[in-house]
């Protein structure tokens, strides 16, 4: 058993009621990489006088209960489930257990457009525009008040169809909402779940008419793209989003025109508006380390984004699949990984496929070597490992720890059994050569056989060859010559 760093995931299954806890050891990078085998495990979920949940869609890690360990997970049965989880230092965990569940009504066309962690739970929002929000404090804790639902969950109803949601841990009472004609919006917690639905918003304001009209509970909305060279208006869609690292400020967006959006929060007009699709639009952005943004299409197109200049660092060239899910990984070594232009391992992704994949990623250049070639030998990102039967939705990353894996060693014959070995091959060799001779021989008595004249005939009738046609006689074929073996 050997003491090995590991990067660990907790992602979807595809079986209901099923995690996949996966281990990777820390890959070593060179100019060909070498990726160990993972460790997997499949972890059936207790669920004890709950619900059995169904296939994972969503999972966030909770950030405000008391317990670090706690999942909340969001299926396809519409239950939000919060589940109790193993350390990752335990060497032989526990299966999850679930610990509370709510179920949330959707229609019969919704699906989960989002699950975000905020501020003493977390907010899950169906694709109807139907919001709902979970506690995960203690019981004492009460949440906010004034919701117009009789449920013992807050929920509020805003436009729609929505088709991604986000938050950041910098801003814990607010969160993100996007979507189709939805522009990208911030709500605050309060003000959202603790008015009613029925509220009226201002329209008017010292006897004139405002130009955007807020919901209850809305503090900022984002202004649409100018008109196109032809003055038509241009759709509002947004597929993904997601803050930038450290920045409470700054979202990025990936619409269905292929583009990726960004603004900043103390302005309503986009930032900057780029085309980077291949084909389809941007399903997937994750924010890495300084200026860099990882990105997908609805195709294979796997690639890394220099936010300075809006141009495509390098893509990943073997992809196969779309990805449904990108999973940044913090810096291993802070001090060594963040210097410009350094490979590291940086990025897992779910793809369509139902596989997990693990890649390398190369740092942002500095800003004054950004035309030349940089990341030195090597791919700028590769793909290190393929795991398959993940389930087709979001995991986590968990962390990184040691785990005492056992590495099997080749086994190593001594001479005796070599030789013994090439003994027992000549052996073979032999008795095929007599085999063979066996076969000849037989072969030649049976010509023989056939060449030979009835006893009961007359010598002078076959005693002539004249009386004897072509047809009639026989070619015995001689042996062929035993090839030589070379010692």
């Amino acid at each position: 058993m050997v003491q090995t760093q590991t990067i660990n995931f907790l992602l979807p299954s595809l079986h209901p009621n099923t995690l996949v806890d996966l281990a990777f050891p820390v890959p070593t990078l060179g100019l060909v990489p070498s990726a160990p085998e993972p460790i997997i495990q499949h972890l059936p979920i207790k669920y004890d006088k709950h619900q059995p949940i169904g296939r994972s869609k969503f999972l966030v890690k909770s950030i405000t209960s008391s317990n670090e360990d706690q999942i909340i997970i969001a299926d396809d049965k519409f239950q939000v489930s919060t589940l109790n989880i193993s350390s990752l230092h335990e060497e032989n965990p526990a299966p999850p257990l679930i610990v509370k569940q709510d179920n949330v009504k959707g229609r019969s066309k919704d699906v989960w457009a989002g699950i975000v962690n905020v501020q003493g739970g977390v907010v899950s929002a169906l694709t109807s525009g139907h919001l709902t929000y979970h506690s995960t404090t203690s019981s004492s804790a009460e949440p906010p008040s004034g919701s117009s639902s009789s449920s013992t969950n807050p929920t509020r109803s805003v436009p729609s169809p929505l088709q991604c949601l986000t938050s950041t841990s910098l801003l814990p009472n607010s969160f993100v909402t996007a979507g189709k004609e939805v522009d990208v919006s911030i709500w605050d917690i309060e003000r959202t779940f603790g008015s009613s639905n029925s509220e009226v918003s201002k329209t008017w304001d010292n006897g004139k008419r405002k130009k955007i009209v807020y919901e209850a509970g809305q503090t900022w909305q984002a202004k649409n793209v100018p008109q196109n060279n032809l003055s038509l208006r241009q759709p509002i869609n947004h597929l993904s989003l997601t803050y930038l690292n450290d920045s409470p400020h700054f979202l990025v967006s990936g619409t269905k025109a292929g583009t990726i959006r960004r603004y900043d929060t103390r302005q309503r007009k986009p930032l900057s508006d780029w085309k980077v699709a291949r084909e389809g639009g941007i399903g997937c952005v994750a924010s890495g380390i300084d200026h860099e943004l990882f990105f997908s299409d609805h195709s294979n197109l796997l690639g890394s984004l220099d936010l300075r200049t809006g141009k495509i660092l390098y893509a990943y060239s073997s992809m196969t699949c779309t990805p449904h899910q990108l999973l940044p990984l913090p810096l291993l070594n802070p001090e060594k990984d963040h210097e410009p232009a350094i490979r590291r391992i940086g990025l897992g992704s779910i793809s369509s496929d139902a596989t997990f994949r693990l890649h390398s990623s190369t740092n942002p250049p500095k800003e004054e070597s950004m035309k030349s070639n940089f990341g030195g030998e090597g791919k700028k990102g590769e793909i290190l490992k393929i795991v398959g039967g993940i389930g087709i939705g979001q995991g986590l990353f968990r962390g990184y720890s040691e785990r005492d894996i056992k590495q099997d060693k080749p086994e190593k014959k001594n001479k005796g059994e070599i030789g013994d070995e090439r003994d027992e091959e000549e052996d073979d060799d032999e008795d095929d050569e007599l085999d063979e001779e066996q076969v000849w021989d037989n072969i030649n008595e049976v010509v023989e056989d056939k060449g030979k004249l009835p006893l009961d005939e007359d010598d002078e009738d076959y005693s002539s060859e004249s009386d004897i046609g072509e047809e009639d006689k026989v070619i015995i074929k001689s042996k062929p010559k035993k090839k030589v073996r070379k010692v």
